[in-house]
């Protein structure tokens, strides 16, 4: 039995290269060895794309007979041919689908799996130590045979798109991948009438030359996708345009190659028979604008005079603040002619309460549709970025051995109550939790404390003022334990988090502070008077702890 050793030689001349992803060779002396190159780079796979060839050189030593194979359809190549030459002018008649040449050049022209064999025959036993272990030649008769196939994936040379366009679920348009429109013809298309804000699904069905990416190009919103589905809507009230078109695209590993087609369809834009109407929340943005969606696009001149329609309640229980706040301004969003905006008289804070109403007037879409009243809409007001957001350990990101838990930045008193882990659950936020679990609650301590970074929190929340700190929970089912404190300082202050009502999900729970100095204190607490009549085991998740800045009306 030989082992073999791989050449280390480099052939300028045919451009090969070492065949074998990290096949290794070894031994050394024996007059019998097998090896070849070829033109795929080690650890690339062997894809190509019909009317593209690879390289193939055999260079085993002491074998006594050679021959490379291959499959019906595909051709054996003369040598001589550059990148820029058509490669069937050059394939050797002379040549079937096998040879004993040394070197040969495939011309892949069948799509699908194709196999390129090399057959040599030795007069002793010979092993090739390869990535997914030995292959040993076989004996036949008096000789020894080696086999190695190779198999190429070959996909077609050019896309062809395919794609089929559909309303309210039914049918209006398929394009075969034979199809050819042109934009030149766009007078004959079909027209379409789309109300406003109403959709079109466009699906993409191209198989030929196995894509693996797309783009649609759609005059609509969203302008562009690359989902095999995209649901594209149409709000300009009025306009009469070409829809677009779909990109296909093959991208690496595969051979790169892509290819456009124009959808021949025209869309109308006309009125809509559905109410002219807000759809999404109201939010505050950091310049204190109001905005919300309604079902379809403004009429800009409509907005003239319409402030009073608007009633803008802010409450604060803090303060004691109750009262309507004039708006000063209503207007269009610059880039999404759905969305109105507010502009009120008078600040707003992140405490407020706040709601508003639309009494009905004059603000119509551009298809002439009045917008509809609506009453007491809540506001979701603009919070600030959380202060820990850059701060991985207060996701429990960062393992730490040192640290009681495990966990860098917290430290349990009683293990193995606490601890971080990424077992069991998914975490809200990254890949790690800290997991509280007992055998028996009653048997342990009266208080057990999880204590946070202390003085590290200086300098992530260094501004006495007022905060709100949120954190995610997770009950195990069959949990009774409820209840667990947070102690901040200054000033110090004690909070009841109650996860209760958690089963097997997570919760965001939130609590509000106030600091006087930076903070230097966010530390855990389970207290069996906080939890009383627990037994048996517990188990509860905490995730994600988070500190906003709150607003505070004067």
């Amino acid at each position: 039995m030989k082992n073999f050793k791989i050449l280390n030689i480099c052939f300028a001349l045919l451009a090969l290269v070492s065949c074998q992803n990290n096949d290794d060779y070894v031994a050394p002396d024996s007059l019998s060895d097998i090896s070849w190159y070829t033109s795929i780079h080690p650890g690339s796979p062997f894809n190509k794309a019909t009317g593209d060839h690879i390289s193939f050189m055999d260079v085993s030593q002491g074998a006594l007979s050679h021959e490379w194979r291959i499959e019906e359809g595909n051709k054996f190549l003369k040598t001589g041919f550059t990148t820029k030459d058509s490669l069937p002018l050059f394939v050797n008649p002379k040549l079937g689908l096998s040879t004993t040449d040394k070197t040969v050049h495939v011309l892949f022209m069948n799509e699908g799996v194709n196999k390129v064999c090399l057959k040599n025959t030795f007069s002793e036993p010979v092993t090739f130590q390869s990535a997914d272990g030995p292959i040993s030649a076989v004996q036949e008769g008096d000789v020894w045979v080696f086999e190695r196939c190779f198999e190429v994936d070959v996909v077609a040379k050019e896309i062809m798109p395919s794609f089929k366009v559909l309303q309210d679920g039914v049918e209006i348009m398929t394009i075969a991948a034979s199809d050819e429109p042109k934009n030149e013809d766009a007078d004959s298309w079909p027209i379409i009438d789309v109300e406003v804000n109403k959709t079109l699904t466009f699906i993409d069905l191209t198989t030929i030359g196995n894509p693996n990416d797309r783009i649609w190009e759609i005059a609509g919103t969203p302008s562009m996708s690359n989902d095999s589905i995209a649901e594209v809507a149409f709000l300009q009230f009025g306009t009469t345009f070409n829809v677009g078109k779909l990109t296909s695209a093959r991208v690496d590993p595969l051979p790169t190659q892509k290819n456009s087609k124009v959808i021949p369809l025209k869309v109308r834009v006309v009125s809509s028979s559905a109410p002219f109407e807000i759809l999404s929340d109201i939010t505050e943005n950091q310049s204190e604008i109001l905005s919300f969606q309604v079902a379809g696009t403004v009429d800009s001149g409509s907005l003239f005079g319409q402030n009073g329609n608007f009633t803008v309640n802010v409450s604060n229980s803090k303060s004691g603040f109750n009262q309507d706040i004039a708006v000063e301004a209503v207007g269009v969003n610059i880039n999404d002619g759905t969305i109105l905006e507010l502009k009120l008289s008078e600040p707003i804070y992140n405490t407020d309460e706040i709601t508003v109403s639309y009494a009905g007037g004059t603000i119509q879409s551009t298809d002439e549709r009045l917008l509809a009243d609506f009453s007491n809409k809540k506001v979701v007001t603009h919070f600030d970025t959380s202060l820990f957001a850059s701060d991985s350990r207060f996701s429990f990101e960062v393992e730490s051995s040192g640290d009681g838990g495990n966990t860098s930045g917290f430290w349990c008193q009683h293990l193995p109550s606490f601890l971080g882990t990424t077992d069991e659950v998914t975490a809200a936020d990254g890949l790690r939790v800290v997991k509280y679990n007992v055998a028996d609650y009653a048997s342990a301590p009266g208080t057990s404390n999880f204590w946070g970074p202390g003085a590290d929190l200086k300098a992530l929340v260094p501004t006495p003022g007022a905060y709100r700190i949120s954190i995610k929970f997770y009950r195990k089912a069959g949990a009774t334990v409820s209840t667990i404190r947070t102690l901040t300082n200054p000033s110090w202050k004690v909070s009841f988090w109650d996860f209760s009502a958690s089963n097997d999900d997570w919760i965001t729970l939130e609590n509000d502070i106030v600091t006087t100095a930076p903070l230097d204190k966010l530390d855990f607490q389970i207290r069996k008077s906080d939890n009383p009549g627990v037994t048996g085991e517990q188990t509860f998740y905490m995730d994600d702890i988070q500190i906003i800045p709150l607003e505070l009306r004067p």
